[in-house]
């Protein structure tokens, strides 16, 4: 597989990170796929982006991953955006097993896009993939199967405690924010909370509460609370 690199500055490690997640996904399930891109993110939306795309923008939400459907004269591909993969992750876990799991998060999540371009299903026939949210929770179950299969080894169990210990961290650095009344900081550390930890419920609410407060517009949370989860996804 070809990995191919437009960072301005790629961080030591990352093609290591994306052989080695390659090594947990079936070679067949690649099959279309010509090659990876690293970049460093997704480019800013604009007037004429689709509404997911201006609604991540608008919020700093991250864009982990991008799958690019194949043509006629060209194969499918997959671009990861290392700034956000990395986010949250401090310098010291680089070149750890928790960098390995971010990265396959979202290469599976985009190898599960490809599997239904491909031939419309991620694991059996006739799943449910024609509505966009439907085809995002098949990439995600298929991203979690990955997962499910790389935390058998200790050295990735670990990895996954540490990121849930990250996750932690960047909460309480959340609060402690919240509290000296800085809002967008406070937002930016319970936003890399769930991004480490999408089960941390209590990060998403409080990361509205912090957008509320920066936005002043958001007035039903648990409407917001909703488009949040939906938008969060880490990849399209």
């Amino acid at each position: 597989m070809q990995i191919g690199n437009s960072c301005s500055k790629l961080p030591f490690g990352a093609r290591l990170h994306v052989r080695t997640c390659l090594r947990w996904i079936n070679p067949a399930d690649l099959a279309g796929v010509g090659s990876i891109e690293l970049q460093d993110s997704m480019p800013k939306a604009t007037k004429d982006s689709p509404d997911w795309h201006k609604q991540a923008t608008a919020d700093e939400l991250s864009i982990n991953g991008l799958y690019i459907h194949g043509s006629g004269i060209s194969p499918a591909r997959i671009t990861l955006f290392t700034r956000d993969i990395y986010r949250g992750i401090p310098k010291l876990y680089w070149l750890t097993p928790v960098t390995t799991l971010s990265f396959a998060r979202t290469l599976a999540h985009e190898v599960g896009h490809h599997l239904i371009a491909e031939r419309g299903y991620v694991f059996t026939v006739g799943e449910k993939t024609h509505l966009p949210e439907y085809e995002e929770e098949m990439a995600h179950r298929y991203s979690s199967s990955v997962l499910k299969r790389m935390r058998q080894r200790c050295y990735y169990r670990l990895a996954h405690r540490a990121m849930r210990d990250l996750a932690l961290t960047h909460y309480m650095l959340g609060v402690h924010e919240w509290n000296a009344g800085r809002y967008r900081k406070a937002a930016e550390d319970w936003y890399k909370a769930f991004h480490l930890d999408s089960d941390r419920q209590d990060a998403i609410d409080w990361y509205l509460r912090a957008r509320q407060r920066l936005v002043g517009d958001v007035h039903d949370m648990s409407e917001c609370r909703g488009s949040f989860l939906r938008r969060s996804s880490n990849s399209h």
